[in-house]
Formats: C-alpha cells, structure tokens, sequence
C-alpha cells in the first residue's frame, strides 16, 4: 500500500503505520515484572523489544539507570521522527506543530539544568530531539556557560525571550517567568497551526484545548498549593481552553484556598476522573495523586477519540501520548530503584 499524496494528507496510510507501531508498545503486564528487576535486568529486556536498537548502541558506554534513560530517550525522538517521516500534507503540518512541543521541553530542561548547575551528561539523558531543534542544536545551548546566555541565543532558534520576561527572570531570580513564556509561545503557535476549515483539524483542536485546560487546572492547583491568590495566578493563564476560559480561570483563581478551589471544580467535564484525588490532595497537600489521574484521563480521551475517528490525526495522537507514558514509566521505574523506593510506592506513580 502506497501513501496517499496532497495536502490533505496520506490519513489511511499514516494512521495503519501508527496502529502497528501502537501494537508493539509494551504491554500492561511488563510493568509490575519490571519492579521485580534489577536495572541491568530491565536493561536487558528493553534490549530485546522496539528499544533494541538504541540500547545495543549505547550499551557499551552506558549502564543501569543511565543506560535505561538516555537509551528511552533517544528511542522515543526516533519513533517521533519516523512518524513524521511518513506523514504528509496537512496531517504532516499538524503532527510537526504537536511534535515541536519538545523544543519547549528540551529548552527548559537545558535551562533548569544550568540554573542548578547540573552536569551536561545528566541533562542530556533527558532531552528528545523530536522538534524542530536538531541534537547538535540542543549540544550548542548545552556548551553555553549560564541561563543568561542561554536566553541571549534563543532568537536564534526562533524563540526569542521577551524584554519583560527577562526583566522579570532577573529580578525574580528563578526561571518561572520564562518557562511560562515558552508554555504559552508553543500553544499560541499551535492554535494558530490547525485549520479548523477541516474535520481532522476541528478534532485535533478539541484534543488541544482539553490539553491547555488540564495544565492552566494543575498551575491553579500547584499556585493555591503554595498559597498564591487572584492577581498573581493569572499571569500563569494559557489562553486557547475550552471549558477554562479566561473568566473561568479569573474565577477560580479567585479561590481562597485549595480545598474551596478543589470544590469549586464540579462543571469540568473531567471532574469525575479526577475527584477522589482531588479529596485525597486537600489532606496531603500533594498535587501527585491529581497529576496522575489527568495523565489517566488524557490517555482514555486520546483513545476514545481514535476510535470515533479513526483516519484523522487523533489515532497518530494516541499513539504519540501513549510512547511517551511507556518511556514516563520504565524512566519512574529505573529512578525510583536507582533512589532504593519500595516496589509498593513506585507502583503508585504509574500510569498504566
């Protein structure tokens, strides 16, 4: 079978690709057998799955948690990039514009790691050249010797820092501000990708805006976690939600506590997925229980919507979310038993 050529997109062709790919994700099962390896062990199975390739390659140099992390690393950023290779016309333009959410990951992680003074290999182990932002890109910001000269060069890659963030990045002291440009640099420019002229455009822009609500939802949470009230909560907003609008968001920001904020979240359309956590939350103070049941919930979503639209964008976005909660859980795995946590409590923050 040959791609379907156009600006429409090869949505047949692309999306039969991404089922086999979806089939040789690990299964359910591997996970709990994981926790019951050492890391060489669950280096050794990986080697033998689709993580072959990237774990006989680094196998010489690396080993244990090392191994395991950069070699999920590199594997991901190139099922990426595969996918990408064989996508074309619009479906391409869409897929590059959701994939290029990793240029604002690999920028704040290199950022993050120069703030805290972090060794080059160990921010390296966590950076997926999957956007626009080739690896010897990510080595060029890496050899910069501060954040501040990190900022100086982003224009150069098309992500020029602002006046007014880097003010408020050097009064403040911490990178905030600026991660908070980026988040909302990438989604504007998303929003602004998709064609809403098109049925897969209109569904892909559905999954966006229920994305942007779930994250302006845990920067409500985690601002009245740390006891921050209306005026500087709303700063933080990331404009293009669907249920969370502006004025929602202004409202509950307006909160006087977590526990009022938790209780003020009935109307979502996800409250359901989300609510014991959200009780467990208002006595812990630990946004974690939360955090996971939203991943749950954008993984249920994802899949439900490939299935109701099987040759759109949507099943080729399942996919991508559900490669990266695979590499999310053997990574938790490995430092979670790199760090001696019981098999009992790393269980707890999987999402499978």
């Amino acid at each position: 079978m040959f791609p379907m050529r156009g600006r429409k997109g090869n949505y047949a062709y692309a999306c039969a690709r991404v089922r086999a790919k979806k089939s040789a994700l690990l299964g359910k099962d591997n996970f709990p057998k994981f926790l019951m390896m050492d890391l060489n062990e669950i280096g050794r199975f990986l080697g033998e799955t689709n993580y072959k390739t990237e774990m006989s390659e680094l196998g010489a140099k690396y080993e244990g948690v090392d191994l395991i992390e950069l070699g999920t690393s590199k594997n991901l950023a190139r099922i990426y990039k595969e996918i990408l290779g064989f996508t074309q016309g619009e479906l391409r333009d869409m897929v590059a514009s959701y994939l290029n959410r990793w240029d604002q990951w690999n920028v704040k992680t290199i950022l993050r790691g120069k703030y805290y003074d972090a060794k080059a290999e160990e921010v390296r182990e966590d950076l997926v050249p999957a956007g626009k932002l080739k690896e010897e890109d990510l080595n060029v910001l890496l050899s910069l010797g501060s954040v501040s000269e990190i900022l100086d060069v982003l224009k150069d890659y098309d992500m020029a820092i602002p006046d007014e963030v880097r003010a408020e990045y050097d009064k403040a002291g911490t990178l905030s501000p600026v991660e908070d440009y980026l988040d909302k640099l990438y989604y504007a420019r998303l929003l602004a990708s998709i064609s809403v002229g098109t049925a897969p455009g209109t569904r892909f822009l559905m999954h966006i805006r229920r994305e942007i609500d779930e994250t302006n939802l845990m920067t409500l949470l985690k601002m009245k976690l740390e006891g921050l009230q209306g005026d500087r909560i709303l700063g933080f907003f990331i404009e293009g939600g669907g249920e969370l609008d502006e004025a929602e968001f202004t409202r509950l920001a307006a909160a006087e506590s977590v526990e009022q904020l938790a209780d003020e979240l009935t109307k979502l359309s996800f409250y359901e997925d989300i609510k014991d956590e959200l009780e467990k939350m208002k006595q812990t103070k630990s946004m974690t229980g939360v955090s996971l049941a939203i991943k749950q919930h954008t993984l249920k979503k994802a899949e439900t919507f490939s299935h109701l639209y099987p040759l759109s964008v949507l099943p080729i976005i399942d996919y991508l979310i559900r490669k990266k909660n695979e590499v999310d859980n053997i990574r938790i795995i490995a430092r979670s038993k790199e760090s001696g946590l019981d098999p009992e409590l790393i269980k707890k923050l999987l999402v499978i």
